[in-house]
């Protein structure tokens, strides 16, 4: 076969590499949703959907739309199965970061944002759209603005990627099945043949028949916990969103007091716990707010980093670390990181679920908000049964210290008090979102 015969080949993802599911449905639908597992080949379809509306001429202004601007940039555009990567040579779009824009050959460009800035999509109008992992973004508004420009053209068209969860945005795409949208579900296991056998040695034997696993394996999308300290209603009835302007409704108060929590992973190996890393403030309003949460796999170089740069971040007070689990280890991190950065340790004389439930108390009571959609925070709360789960659920610890530190039964002025003889790096601030 000649070479350029086979190039085509290469690059021939409806003839010959996409399965059935990866190809679009068969009907005059306006949005595609892929529900499915971690592994599926989600990225790919969606980048394989754009690049064949792109050629056919039938979509000119596209909006490419991630978690975040590093997402977008690293999974989207730049990652094994990004645009960049799965295009063929003659027809490989101009990516300009700057601009944030791509600009195929025949002139179609796309704009790509981010999600955690949903006033950045007032403007931008497109024909077609690929949202990737709607489920995890922190500001669910964005879905919202993302609709406000989807009108060009005769037949606009939009494809969503993502892990499911029961949010509202998945649940109402999910109810309009049949209707306007196109729904498409999948498993890992449907792409077993294209992913190293090591992760499904692992990875999938640790979490196979677990919630997680369900979730993040076989794409269901499961309901709360009914054990659970926390209910998704309960915390999305007080949740702060985010208005056109960029302003929290309701209103976000000037911070009292702010500290990072974090709960340090055992190892560093892929399969360990994350290194939970929150950040919690207390408002004027004697309320406990949710401002960030950091959490990841990490060195331990790396978390006191990330720890370090929420501090100045939020203009923080201390951070905290549980010297029982760690604490000694979480001081000298980051006071390696930076000589004389504000420590306080902590001490787990209880066990987790009794330090936890006075906290879901506080929730059930009104007085913590999140500022914003924490997916994988919110994953752990509403689905840790303490009395039957065994697993340390590193972000719902760091969140409990966190706000445990918070006292919010202290009196407001004992916060002014505790700042006094000490510089502050702050004056009854309200940060902005990143």
């Amino acid at each position: 076969m000649p070479d350029e015969a086979a190039r085509t080949l290469l690059y021939d993802w409806q003839g010959l590499w996409a399965r059935d599911k990866q190809l679009p449905p068969a009907w005059a639908w306006v949005i595609w949703v892929i529900l499915a597992g971690r592994g599926f080949g989600k990225t790919r379809t969606g980048a394989e959907w754009i690049r064949g509306k792109v050629e056919s001429g039938e979509s000119r202004r596209i909006t490419l739309i991630a978690a975040t601007s590093a997402d977008a940039r690293d999974v989207m555009l730049e990652g094994e199965s990004g645009l960049l990567t799965i295009s063929p040579p003659w027809f490989r779009p101009h990516y300009e970061p700057s601009k944030r824009r791509l600009t195929w050959p025949n002139g179609a460009v796309a704009t790509i944002l981010s999600a955690d800035r949903p006033d950045r999509l007032r403007g931008p109008q497109c024909d077609a759209f690929w949202a990737d992992e709607v489920a995890a973004w922190r500001f669910q508004e964005a879905w919202t603005q993302l609709q406000f420009g989807f009108r060009l053209g005769t037949n606009p068209q939009g494809i969503v990627t993502t892990t499911p969860r029961p949010i509202a945005t998945i649940k109402k795409l999910v109810k309009r099945a049949g209707a306007d949208v196109a729904l498409t579900k999948g498993s890992t296991y449907e792409n077993r043949s294209n992913l190293a056998k090591p992760f499904f040695a692992s990875i999938l034997t640790e979490y196979e028949g677990t919630r997680l696993g369900r979730q993040e394996i076989d794409a269901e999308i499961l309901e709360d916990n009914p054990n659970a300290l926390w209910q998704r209603t309960r915390i999305d009835d007080l949740r702060l969103r985010v208005n056109d302007d960029g302003s929290y409704s309701p209103e976000l108060p000037p911070m009292r007091r702010v500290v990072v929590a974090i709960d340090p992973a055992v190892s560093t190996n892929p399969k360990s716990n994350e290194t939970g890393i929150i950040v919690v403030g207390l408002g004027e309003d004697g309320h406990a707010y949710v401002l960030d949460d950091l959490s990841g796999v990490y060195s331990p170089a790396q978390w006191a980093a990330r720890a370090l740069e929420a501090f100045d971040h939020w203009e923080a007070d201390y951070i905290i670390g549980e010297v029982n689990n760690g604490g000694d280890l979480v001081e000298r991190n980051v006071q390696a990181e930076r000589q004389g950065a504000p420590f306080k340790a902590v001490h787990a004389s209880r066990g987790k679920a009794t330090r936890a439930d006075p906290i879901s108390t506080l929730y059930e009571k009104g007085r913590v908000h999140h500022v914003g959609t924490f997916s994988k925070l919110e994953d752990q709360q509403c689905g840790w049964d303490p009395a039957n789960d065994e697993t340390s659920p590193d972000r719902v610890d760091a969140l409990v210290w966190g706000i445990t530190a918070l006292d919010l039964n202290k009196k407001l002025q004992d916060y002014d008090g505790l700042r006094k003889g000490r510089p502050s790096n702050r004056s009854g601030r309200t940060r902005s979102r990143r």
